[in-house]
């Protein structure tokens, strides 16, 4: 019971029905999968990475995927003793017989196998276990034989009459199986405080009191049907909706309670949603539209009742409604007569809805996919984007605000960039991510109080902590292990010097004609080999590796005379690539005719023809000619160096790509950026230090340090806009968008005020006054592009631009005066000098602040001004997520 309590307890009270069971993800290997008996004896890993098992019918090697019986008389890699760990000493532990026993490295938790299952206790002394796994949750048989923990964290299980069993993780848990059928779980609901759960199914409401530990449920039928949803301001006052209206939900305020159902308090429509809000009320999507119920149980209809509402969700101080006719708004204060709409689907029905932190509306339809409105616009997902199915069932935001969809074929995990602007990557998650159940139930998800989350689906409840995905750090150990000509296996002896022990031939020289080749090449990885993914090249042939493919073999055709060296690499499920691919050599020789003696005396023939001929000829015609070719060949040269010294001239003054654009269309379009970084230089009292010079003097001094800034601009890969007298502007994120546009920026700046005191303190030791400089920055939307039709210049537009104009003249010299646009994204690498509100000319008080260095951490130099090989990393990796 203590069990029960401490561990299985948040879970197993969450069950619809009494009886549903807890599965855990473990695959089952037996006879019918290549083992060669269901008794397994020893397992062991070899260096290569192979698992060997010992079984009643003899040895095998198992690569994750297929299992190689291993003939009689060859070495096991482990005696079988010694297959199994130090500590596997048959022995009694209260009244069960202990068979073998395992402490993981990794974990320190103390796995103890018995003839009734395995008992996995959190450290070796532990007076209770964490779970147990036996037959009724997913082993193959109670009776334990031997433990096994591979290099990658994998625990695998041997049993007897039970085949080889594979344990990963309990991060993903399926609740609802009793013998072949599954319960559904309809609807879910938490408490505020989490001390509170229920999950409604269909026949029945399942309840869990925490951490009290007091379960129970309330089973049979009731007037209209299944619950779709629960709601309330507190565990006093608790309300669920089904087909017929909804009824309250009494006895749930204290763990010593009797839970009854209570009475209707509506019944004119059936209820689809529900949310409470932070005041007590409740809200409801009916079939008559939007109600909502006041703390003293008296509900109302929020404006109009002819449109049925499907979805909820709150907006700021609006409540959303989801309808088979769009998406609409409603004020949480019940003061608007009618909906305001603000997007319409058309005829696509919306069935779940979502608010992120940032103010994203994650729209799910009936069979359009997923919709994002974000600021009066709209962005789509649907099975062409990678979705498993356009019908969406589920929306669910986890504790890191990434979103979760379900649909009726597939799981899918949208994972946002920190600011919620981005989809950077969707993971599809089914069964080969152990997920047993794929379809959703509408609806039916709950993000948990400990960041896990639960999915309703046909196939019973999930339960997934991503905190608990095992990470196999073991990259795959990749292998070709066949190879085949024209789909067959020849002998290869006539081709190749011999036969390698991997049945490969060595030093393999094909004929021309023999030229369509097939490689067969494995990943080997334990912990999930239906993940494991691969790209290969063929060198003579591909500059670059292929896309990543999930297929383990690869067909070459119609290939040319020439030197080959095939390389294949694989990444395991965790996203780890092996470092060193494995290859294979290969020559295809080319026929008589393209032969280098072939082509040499065909040459020699034409070579001593052309000259007798050429003998024949007026030699004063082939001086003509050779004149001729000789001021071609000239003028040629002339106008190719021409075109490059212009080309050139071309780039040091607009971007490749507007240069590009310019050369092929005579014009090129503005393009608006909606996030980048601006910085303006400025030399303090320039006009009267100007005055000290003569001539051209000025202008050799400008250009010392404005050619200096032009490196760091390369550095940095700012882009140079212009200079203005001796203001030097240039822009971050443009014309390429960069996530790191802020920092490339600071980093630049920082950098200017280094290069600046160098060549000021050169000035001063040949006897010429400082100049001090000004640096300001903002970040923010622009505009850029070149405008007219002579005298073509890259330029920026926009506020963005002028404020950070503003940020130079009201800067001090020597610092680098920022935006908070600026510090958003740079704070967590500098330390900074807040300068509070500033009155700016045109812009009124603006926040800003002085950027004195680098974090020491970042700082490869003591006045931080000089980033380190951690921060230009970081840097690096940012740019390429």
């Amino acid at each position: 019971m203590l069990f029960l309590r401490t561990i299985a307890l948040p879970c197993l009270c969450l069950l619809v029905l009494r009886a549903m069971a807890q599965q855990y993800d473990i695959r089952v290997f037996g006879v019918e999968d290549g083992l060669p008996g269901s008794t397994v004896t020893a397992i062991a890993q070899d260096s290569t990475g192979f698992l060997w098992v010992r079984t009643d019918g003899g040895d095998c090697r198992f690569d994750g995927r297929n299992f190689r019986d291993v003939p009689l008389g060859s070495s096991f890699p482990i005696p079988t003793p010694l297959a199994m760990p130090p500590t596997a000493i048959p022995g009694v532990d209260d009244g069960l017989r202990t068979t073998c026993t395992l402490v993981s490295p990794r974990t320190n938790r103390y796995w103890q196998g018995t003839e009734t299952g395995v008992q996995v206790f959190p450290q070796r002394k532990a007076p209770e276990p964490l779970f147990k796994l036996y037959w009724g949750n997913g082993l193959g048989s109670n009776d334990i034989t031997c433990l096994f923990e591979d290099s990658s964290g994998v625990m695998w299980i041997g049993t007897r009459q039970g085949g080889l069993n594979r344990y990963i993780s309990d991060a993903v848990l399926q609740f609802g199986r009793e013998g072949g059928s599954y319960a559904k779980v309809m609807s879910m609901y938490r408490s505020a405080a989490g001390d509170l759960r229920i999950m409604a199914g269909e026949n029945g409401i399942a309840y869990a009191h925490l951490p009290a530990g007091i379960t129970g449920s309330l089973e049979g039928l009731w007037p209209g049907g299944t619950i779709r949803a629960i709601m309330g301001p507190g565990k006093k006052q608790l309300y669920a909706g089904n087909d017929e209206g909804i009824f309250h939900l009494e006895g749930f305020g204290s763990p010593h309670e009797n839970p009854s159902i209570g009475p209707f308090i509506y019944q004119e429509a059936p209820v689809f949603a529900a949310l409470t809000d932070v005041r007590g009320s409740s809200w409801a999507a009916t079939g008559k539209g939007l109600i909502t119920i006041a703390p003293t149980s008296e509900w109302l209809h929020v404006g109009q009742d002819t449109l049925a509402a499907c979805a909820l969700a709150f907006h700021g101080d609006s409540i959303l409604i989801g309808t088979h006719q769009g998406l609409y708004a409603a004020p949480l204060d019940n003061s608007a007569a009618n909906w305001t709409p603000i997007f319409h689907a058309g005829k696509e029905d919306i069935t779940c809805l979502a608010v992120d932190r940032a103010d994203n509306v994650w729209i799910g339809t009936a069979d359009a996919g997923v919709v994002r409105y974000r600021n009066g616009t709209t962005q789509r997902w649907t099975k062409e984007s990678g979705l498993a199915s356009d019908r969406i069932r589920q929306l669910l935001l986890d504790a890191y605000q990434n979103l979760w969809v379900g649909t009726d074929r597939g799981f899918h995990l949208f994972e946002l960039d920190e600011l919620q602007e981005q989809v950077i990557d969707i993971t599809s998650y089914g069964t080969a991510e152990s997920f047993p159940g794929i379809e959703a139930m509408p609806n039916a998800c709950m993000l948990d109080a400990d960041s896990s989350l639960w999915f309703g689906t046909t196939r019973g409840t999930i339960r997934f902590d991503p905190r608990k995905v095992l990470m196999d750090p073991v990259p795959p150990r990749t292998r070709i292990i066949d190879l085949t000509l024209f789909f067959e296996h020849p002998d290869w002896a006539p081709w190749c010097d011999s036969i390698g022990r991997d049945g490969l031939p060595i030093a393999l020289r094909l004929p021309h004609a023999k030229n369509h080749l097939t490689f067969s090449f494995s990943g080997l990885s334990l912990a999930y080999p239906e993940k494991v993914r691969f790209q290969y090249k063929l060198d003579g042939r591909d500059a670059d590796w292929s896309p990543i493919i999930r297929e383990d073999q690869v067909t070459f055709s119609g290939l040319e005379p020439g030197e080959y060296t095939f390389l294949v690499k694989a990444r395991n499920g965790s996203g780890v690539w092996n470092d060193e691919p494995a290859r294979f050599a290969f020559v295809i020789t080319p026929p008589f005719w393209a032969t280098t003696p072939f082509r040499a005396t065909g040459a020699a023939v034409l070579l001593l023809g052309f000259i007798g001929v050429q003998r024949l000829r007026d030699r004063r015609q082939r001086k003509a000619r050779e004149r001729l070719e000789r001021i071609v060949a000239t003028r040629t040269q002339e106008l190719t160096e021409e075109k490059h010294r212009s080309d050139t001239l071309l780039l040091n003054i607009l971007p490749e790509t507007t240069a590009a654009e310019l050369k092929k269309h005579g014009s090129a379009q503005a393009r608006s950026y909606s996030d980048c970084t601006v910085l303006f230089s400025d030399f303090q009292g320039f006009t009267v230090l100007s005055e000290q010079y003569e001539d051209t003097g000025i202008v050799t001094e400008l250009d010392r340090f404005f050619r200096a800034f032009d490196r760091i601009t390369d550095k940095y890969g700012t882009e140079k806009i212009k200079t203005i007298g001796d203001a030097y502007m240039c822009a971050s994120g443009v014309p390429e968008p960069s996530p790191t546009h802020a920092l490339d920026a600071v980093l630049m700046a920082l950098e200017m005020l280094s290069v600046v005191d160098s060549i000021n303190a050169q000035r001063i030791c040949e006897g010429d006054p400082a100049w001090p400089i000004r640096i300001g920055l903002n970040s923010g939307p622009l505009i850029a592009g070149v405008v007219g039709e002579k005298k073509f210049a890259y330029d920026v537009w926009g506020d963005t631009v002028n404020l950070a104009s503003r940020m130079e003249s009201n800067g001090a010299p020597g610092r680098v005066n920022v935006t908070g646009n600026v510090m958003r994204h740079v704070e967590a690498y500098v330390i900074s000098e807040a300068r509070g509100k500033v009155n700016i000319k045109g812009k009124g008080e603006v926040e800003s602040w002085f950027i004195d260095r680098l974090r020491p951490e970042f700082s490869a130099d003591e006045r931080g001004r000089t980033a380190n090989t951690e921060l230009m990393d970081l840097r690096q990796r940012i740019r390429v997520r």
